[in-house]
């Protein structure tokens, strides 16, 4: 099975998210900062209790960090599950964790050494 690249990356978040199509255009291929604009999209949604969002977002971030080529199961990890914030105080926006994917969690608590909630 062929690992999926930074081109299948932004092909489905273009797809799955057109209204970032344009930030991540001028991203102009650096792909830590594609996926920040992508982190961006899911923390948003977080912070407005957008949870249909941030489940679709989580979702597609769990399939990159699963079967993503290297640079890409990277780029989930670095820029978009290590920097997520789920609210403060404590338990603010537990739903978020709840919807976040084990794997996602894992690399969460890797990187941290906590849960965030």
């Amino acid at each position: 099975m062929t690992q999926r690249d930074r081109s299948l990356l932004l092909r489905d978040l273009k797809a799955a998210f057109p209204e970032i199509a344009p930030a991540l255009n001028a991203e102009h291929g650096q792909l830590h900062f594609e996926v920040d604009v992508f982190r961006r999209l899911a923390q948003r949604a977080i912070f407005d209790g957008d949870r249909d969002l941030a489940a679709r977002c989580f979702s597609l971030a769990a399939a990159y960090l699963t079967e993503g080529n290297s640079a890409v199961r990277d780029a989930i990890d670095v820029s978009f599950v290590e920097p997520m914030e789920f609210g403060s105080p404590p338990n603010e926006r537990r739903w978020a964790w709840d919807a976040f994917p084990e794997v996602l969690k894992n690399a969460y608590v890797a990187f941290h050494r906590k849960s965030a909630v």
